[in-house]
């Protein structure tokens, strides 16, 4: 099995999981988040584990190609430099997405994109994938 499969079968399952959570429950995801905004500790310990998944998944999986394992690659770089910029301008990030949460409309984006994003890693991992053992 190919990395990307594995890893689209590894990630796609859990975006959707999350992205269905975040759709079937708005207000409480906008809670969390916001308690989490409150929470200086808690950002630090999750920004400083965000490089780490997203360094192995980028050294796993460094593909720049034109076709869909691509959004593997970039997961891991959105980790990486999301989770930095979190650990070195904590407040300004803190400033910057609290006011976002206070619109329903912004969770609901969010679990949509997060969703589609994780099925359509499911359809590449699970369904489009060839198989690898042939019939004789």
């Amino acid at each position: 099995m190919s990395p990307s499969i594995y890893l689209a079968k590894l990630l796609g399952p859990a975006l959707v999981a999350a992205g269905f959570s975040m759709l079937l429950n708005p207000a409480a995801y906008a809670a969390m988040v916001s308690d989490m905004l409150d929470d200086s500790a808690l950002i630090y310990v999750v920004s400083v584990i965000g490089p780490i998944a997203g360094t192995a998944l980028v050294l796993a999986h460094n593909v720049w190609v034109g076709d869909w394992p691509i959004i593997i690659t970039l997961l891991g770089w959105m980790s990486i430099i999301d989770s930095l910029t979190w650990i070195v301008a904590m407040r300004a990030m803190q400033t910057l997405w609290a006011p976002l949460f206070e619109f329903p409309a912004f969770s609901l984006a969010g679990g949509i994109v997060v969703l589609l994003l994780g099925a359509v890693l499911c359809y590449f991992g699970y369904w489009a994938a060839k198989p690898v053992w042939r019939e004789k």
